[in-house]
């Protein structure tokens, strides 16, 4: 500027206005001085800016199934049990040189239903373990615009000016809204 007297505008006011007789004094301000005074909104762009803001998705899936009881050390258990309890009825059972037939053939007929009925139970007890549900959960991005201020240009006094404000304002192009101006000296031009 080439005028001894600087006019810094400080900030644009919120409050959207109508202008007024009283606003527009024809009296210089004194230097130093703060007052209001009117300017016409000629555009106002809003500024946005991308944000991330991750969604989280869960689902039920099947998990480890249910913990086991412990398998025998031993898998010939039934068989061991069913050859005593096959042999101990063969045994009595038989009379005579055939009780010894008889001992060893129940021994081996229980022997085949011990194991028999062990592999049963274990795939019986197998069966009976359902895998539990599980919550698995993961984050999706989920990219959003976002206002986050807005650049006005103004005329005041046949000057055009721009701010840019933090914030989103609630005045429209083309509304009179209301300014307060300081005076300050400024140096040689």
């Amino acid at each position: 500027m080439h005028t001894k007297a600087k006019l810094s505008i400080i900030t644009l006011l919120l409050i959207s206005t109508a202008a007024s007789a009283q606003a527009a004094s024809s009296q210089p301000p004194a230097k130093g001085s703060t007052y209001r005074d009117t300017a016409h909104i000629t555009e106002i762009r809003i500024l946005t800016q991308r944000v991330n803001q991750p969604q989280q998705i869960c689902n039920q899936v099947p998990g480890a199934p249910a913990q086991a009881k412990a398998q025998p050390k031993h898998p010939y258990g039934g068989a061991v049990i069913g050859g005593v309890a096959g042999g101990l009825i063969g045994h009595t059972a038989g009379e005579g040189s055939g009780k010894d037939a008889a001992t060893a053939g129940g021994a081996v007929i229980g022997a085949m239903v011990g194991e028999h009925m062990q592999k049963q139970a274990a795939a019986a007890q197998a069966q009976a373990q359902a895998p539990t549900m599980v919550t698995q959960c993961y984050y999706v991005d989920s990219w959003v615009e976002r206002q986050s201020g807005a650049i006005v240009t103004y005329t005041w006094h046949g000057r055009t000016m721009t701010e840019t404000l933090p914030y989103v304002p609630t005045f429209h192009a083309g509304d009179d809204v209301q300014l307060s101006v300081t005076t300050a000296l400024g140096g040689h031009a």
